[in-house]
């Protein structure tokens, strides 16, 4: 871990400056991120492959409505228990070996999907679908983890926006590759990408943190000297290492967690985040972009569009590190839920004028024609509002709460805090992608983004009430503001520099 000597935080990312130095991180840090690009996979199918299974020129293993719904809703549910179950292997048999074996069933996933065509048999698919989505779950604590443990404390913030940059470009790979094969052509391709995780991770060296937990200091402080380079002293990080893994932390049972206001009041605000970055709407839209766009109207090509989302998010992803400690997290998240508000209201209204104009076209003869000559002008309009959207969760409501998270938790609570929330926010994931059909059928698709800008404006509200200003602040400021005493044998800094950061996407809308 790295020295906590100092009480602020870093308010910038250094540069990765000594590259011999910092390259074997990069390449860790890339192995283990590429189990997020998995995870981007399978959020990012669901959008090419449902509208083909759905179409009524679909002959073989056509699903209905609500087939469809949980096939796109399935993934969030099942994770849920795959971020708990993860847990166990993990610590037995190391960060390392878990992430080389999760490529396993996410090949296995995948390939039962694409079969499930040749054989005609739905349940086959469910079953694919269930295996990708307890890997999902699984994949972001185990990579975040590793990403974090391996990393020196000057790059750590940095290499731990690549799990979230790995997920939008696993994303942006689902959406390429819908847009110009069959679906189930599309799981046997990327099917076979997992297998780079498992291959990645077998030539990877265990985290330090891993071995001198489980008595094998001879290993971690070799598997130390090459993350950080064959010439680096490394005698001082390892006695850090050694020190932190011999630290005995308070007691933090669940029952000590549900009866202290200290801890409730941090929790609650996490979970409140969490409640609002998911009902945002933003994984209806990456879950079903092709027929959004499809919906609204818009007169680009649905899967191009998609495309295009799908690489502004990426892009934005990256933008997000180099801006949450410039600007603060308070701001960042107000800034990004008014823009997803107004983008949103956008939409929606777009999306209202046009039924409007469908249902005066058959009333009145003389305006049938308006109807497509206006719409078709204004086809780019649907693009705009989304790429807006996309942005502005991107820089703001994407990783600050997890951000958030792990400065407001206490670092001998931040285990059982960080699950709490992290199941809450998989549960409300699935409520939204599940219910999103659902509200659209009966709602109508103007009004559930109205109902989405509102939670995004509500959300403004609460950051602006509730939410302290982290950036900069000692662990000592925070644990004021809550009431919270300073564990006597912890470092006196959130993190050691960056830290927080690097854990800012580990439960992020799986």
């Amino acid at each position: 871990m790295g020295d906590c000597s100092t009480t602020k935080i870093r308010k910038t990312i250094p540069p990765f400056k000594n590259w011999p130095k910092v390259a074997p991180q990069i390449i860790c840090a890339a192995s283990a991120s590429w189990a997020m690009l998995c995870t981007g996979l399978v959020r990012g199918w669901s959008s090419s492959a449902v509208p083909q299974l759905t179409s009524a020129n679909n002959e073989t293993l056509h699903l209905e409505q609500e087939e469809a719904a949980w096939i796109t809703s399935l993934p969030p549910l099942c994770a849920i228990f795959g971020s708990l179950l993860i847990a166990y292997p993990m610590e037995m048999y190391g960060r390392r070996m878990t992430l080389a074996t999760i490529s396993i069933p996410y090949v296995l996933g995948f390939y039962l999907m694409g079969l499930s065509y040749y054989v005609d048999w739905a349940p086959l698919l469910f079953i694919g679908r269930t295996i990708t989505g307890l890997i999902t779950g699984a994949s972001a604590p185990t990579s975040q983890i590793y990403v974090s443990e391996c990393a020196s404390p000057r790059v750590r913030g940095a290499l731990g926006s690549f799990t979230s940059t790995f997920m939008s470009f696993g994303i942006l790979i689902a959406y390429i590759i819908g847009a110009v094969v069959e679906w189930q052509v599309m799981c046997f391709v990327i099917g076979s990408l997992p297998i780079v995780l498992g291959l990645a991770m077998l030539l990877m060296p265990e985290t330090p943190s891993w071995l001198v937990s489980h008595d094998q200091e001879p290993q971690a402080k070799v598997a130390l000297q090459q993350l950080r380079g064959k010439y680096t002293d490394v005698e001082t990080e390892f006695q850090r290492i050694r020190t932190n893994a011999n630290a005995q932390l308070p007691n933090s049972s669940y029952a000590k967690i549900l009866t202290n206001s200290y801890l409730m009041k941090p929790l609650l605000i996490s979970m409140t985040l969490m409640f609002f970055q998911q009902f945002s709407g933003i994984n209806a839209i990456v879950f079903y972009s092709a027929s959004v766009f499809e919906d609204a109207g818009s007169s680009l090509d649905r899967f191009v569009s998609s495309i295009i989302i799908g690489l502004v998010q990426m892009v934005f992803t990256m933008v997000s590190v180099l801006l949450v400690d410039r600007f603060g997290r308070r701001v960042l998240l107000m800034i990004s839920g008014t823009f997803m508000a107004i983008s949103l209201s956008g939409l929606g209204a777009f999306v209202y004028v046009k039924n409007s104009w469908k249902e005066l076209s058959v009333i009145v003869d003389d305006s049938t024609v308006a109807e497509p000559t206006v719409m078709a002008e204004l086809g780019w309009l649907p693009l705009l509002c989304l790429m807006t959207f996309i942005i502005s969760y991107s820089i703001g409501f994407g990783a600050v709460p997890q951000l958030v998270m792990g400065e407001l938790f206490p670092l001998e609570y931040r285990h059982r805090l960080g699950t709490i929330s992290a199941s809450f926010s998989l549960g409300c994931t699935f409520l939204v992608v599940r219910t999103f059909p659902l509200m659209t059928s009966t709602m109508g698709l103007a009004s559930v983004y109205g109902l989405y800008a509102a939670c995004c404006l509500t959300a403004v509200v609460f950051v602006g009430v509730f939410l302290p200003e982290t950036k900069g602040k000692t662990l000592e400021e925070i644990s004021k503001f809550f009431g919270q005493p300073v564990p006597k044998n912890v470092a006196t800094c959130i993190q050691p520099e960056n830290e927080p950061l690097a854990l800012a996407n580990a439960t992020e809308g799986i």
